[in-house]
């Protein structure tokens, strides 16, 4: 269906060239790959819940090709309210790769129109919710991703806040 490299272009498309944090790259791909039902990336139980150690070679690669530009934010005031201290680091995609996001989309609708628009539907919402709900979402979906984890006693208080119960 997608490739490595064409999935995540699309990400950018739909995230409109710029994504806040690696983690939420990491997770929101996990749950783009679960809903949808294809696998593109190994993912593994990691210390903040699902991790790939492709994706994230694919990410510096794409930054190398001048494809991707890293910098650093302090967190906002509402990230701060979320738990969310720590500066993050905000992924900004070249046109060209926007371009690229939007070809390999539009190729998609041609092709499997339903899981484009499901791509669509996962994305934009899960790229713009507080981290704290898609993790304690994730933790909640997936229990078998958080073996490693080291803030599962937080997540855990997240996802009750939230009311989100664990799937067993």
């Amino acid at each position: 269906m997608l490739g490595k490299e064409e999935l995540i272009s699309i990400l950018f498309y739909l995230a409109r060239g710029r994504i806040r944090g690696s983690m939420r790259i990491h997770k929101v791909v996990f749950l783009i790959e679960k809903i949808l039902g294809i696998e593109v990336f190994n993912f593994e139980p990691w210390k903040f819940g699902p991790w790939s150690r492709e994706l994230e070679e694919l990410l510096k690669s794409l930054e190398e090709k001048g494809l991707l530009k890293i910098h650093i934010e302090p967190p906002d005031l509402a990230s701060e309210l979320l738990g969310e201290e720590a500066p993050v680091k905000i992924y900004e995609a070249s046109a060209e790769f926007i371009k690229a996001g939007e070809e390999a989309y539009n190729k998609l609708i041609n092709v499997e129109p339903v899981k484009a628009l499901y791509l669509r539907k996962i994305t934009l919402p899960a790229l713009s919710m507080p981290i704290t709900y898609l993790l304690a979402y994730i933790y909640s979906k997936h229990p078998e991703m958080i073996v490693r984890s080291t803030i599962r006693d937080k997540v855990e208080k997240w996802r009750g806040a939230y009311g989100l119960r664990l799937n067993k």
